[in-house]
This record gives structure tokens, sequence and C-alpha cells, in this order.
């Protein structure tokens, strides 16, 4: 029988979370830092951890969606995450080697500098802070490896798992429906990612025989302020609460990629998925503004 095992690193995660409930015939192993509950515990730091496990498991691919997911966390910690980036691809690839196994490691959208986006997979990468230069170099680790590797590059993951950290689309839902004022930029672009498409497609990229680096985004090029707009629309709630700010009014520790945002095409012709619009979405996601409360 086929060996349809995967290996969720990170899986206490917002995208591991949700990659583990996924409906799918593979089996998945789930595991995180802690290594909790019935998680296997895999701290990317520590090399020793790491081997043991993916030996232990002996999967067909394994699935890195642990980060260090706080772009300001990572200008003002640049040695932690290039430990969990960088190290922490290093010691993932030495372990898939020595099993045999593939790698999929998850990237971003701010390898770029943001200044023609959307961007293709043969655009240059120019990170502009230290989120986005750590995840190249790990991308490079990879790249480089003796096993299979897959890149997924995604752009502003959002939706809605209970257990998990509020994302930019429920934290804006939930301050609205709330009647609290928030500020937002006006000139950050990107396709937002509903997580569960994002999922979808890693799960199905694997049972392809490619490699490289791929990316994933949302159907709609958007501005923060103009998905918040939207929300407002969808969910009727008062958009005199929002503020219009530029990023450089903002004044955040990390520089941001203006004009991110990533196309789909190559992603439509491995796997043939249509990403939903948008507003659609957001019309799934009202039926939990009660949650976020």
């Amino acid at each position: 029988m086929a060996n349809n095992r995967l290996l969720i690193v990170g899986a206490s995660g917002f995208l591991g979370h949700v990659l583990c409930d996924m409906p799918d015939d593979s089996t998945r192993v789930s595991a995180s830092r802690s290594g909790q509950g019935n998680h296997v515990r895999v701290d990317l730091t520590q090399p020793d951890l790491v081997v043991e496990a993916v030996a232990e498991v002996r999967p067909q691919w394994v699935i890195n969606a642990a980060a260090m997911t706080s772009v300001d966390g990572c200008e003002r910690d640049p040695d932690l995450a290039r430990a969990i980036h960088v190290e922490g691809t290093h010691n993932l690839v030495r372990a898939c080697e020595a099993v045999g196994c593939g790698l999929v490691n998850i990237s971003t959208n701010y390898v770029f500098d943001g200044k023609e986006g959307p961007y293709s997979e043969t655009d240059s990468a120019r990170p502009v802070n230290v989120y986005g230069q750590t995840k190249l170099d790990s991308e490079a680790v990879l790249l480089n490896a003796q096993c299979p590797g897959i890149v997924v590059r995604t752009a502003v993951l959002y939706g809605f798992r209970a257990p998990c950290r509020p994302n930019f689309v429920t934290w804006a839902m939930a301050c609205l429906a709330r009647n609290e004022a928030i500020r937002v930029v006006t000139d950050e672009w990107a396709n937002p990612t509903i997580v569960d498409e994002l999922a979808s497609f890693i799960l199905n990229i694997c049972k392809t025989d490619f490699q490289g680096v791929v990316h994933f985004g949302g159907a709609d090029f958007l501005t923060r302020f103009e998905m918040v707009e939207r929300i407002c629309a969808v969910m009727g709630f008062d958009v005199s609460l929002v503020s219009a700010m530029t990023s450089a009014e903002f004044g955040q520790p990390a520089e941001r990629p203006l004009r991110a945002g990533l196309t789909m095409a190559l992603a439509k012709s491995l796997c043939d998925v249509v990403p939903a619009p948008f507003d659609d979405v957001l019309l799934q996601l009202k039926s939990i503004v009660h949650k976020l409360k």
C-alpha cells in the first residue's frame, strides 16, 4: 500500500490546524513545538528532535506550517526569526533527506519588494523586511536540498478557527461588531487568501509530481482598507468607524511591501482551483460574527 502519511509541523497554528482537519484521504500526523495533546513534539530549533520525529513517522511529505508570523516581531528579533525560518528549514531538510520524504514549506508574498505586484513565480524576490528575507532564505535551503521540495507562497491568510489567534479579517470583524474604531492602511495591496482553500491546495499538490515554487492567493487584489470596506458592506457594520491612513503614518517597525500579492496561473494549472471571491467568503463568515465579540 502506498505511503499517504503527512507530518504537519506547526499543527497548533492557524494553517496547521486547518491542514489537520481538512477532509482528505491522507493520514495526517500532527506535530507542534509543545507536543501537547496528540501532537508529536517537533521544535524546529532542536535538530535532534526534528530528525527523530520524522524518522519515527516516516511520512511521504512533511508540511512545514510553523513560522514566526509577527512581521514586526521578526524585525525586533531577527535572530529568532532566522532560527525558526532558516535553521528550522535546514533541520527539516536534513531529516527529510535521511528518510527520503518530501518537504513542503509555506512562504509569503513578503519575499517581494511590493513595487510591481501582483507577482508570478518567475519575478525577482527582493524582501524589504526581516520576515521576508528569512522566508526567502528558507526557500533557498529547500530548493537546494536533496529531498523533493515544494515552496508554496501565499498572502494575507484569513478565516476562522475557534482555537486560533485572530487574523486581520477576524480582528476587523470583532472590533467593528463591538462598534470600536479601527485604523487601516490604504496603500498595502495583496490578494487575501482563505485558509481552507490554501490547505486544500497544499494537500492536493502533495499528490502531484510538482517540485519548485508555486503561488496561491485569493481571487481579489485589494488594499487593507478596501478589505474592511467590504467587510462593512457585507456585514452591515458602520464604515465611519474606520480611519484611513498610509503605511508610513501607521508607523510599524517593519517596512511592508505595498503592492504585493500573487498571481495564480501555475496553481490553477496544477490543481484546477478557482478561488472564491472575497465577498462570497465574507458571506460565509457572517454567521460566526457572534463568536468574535
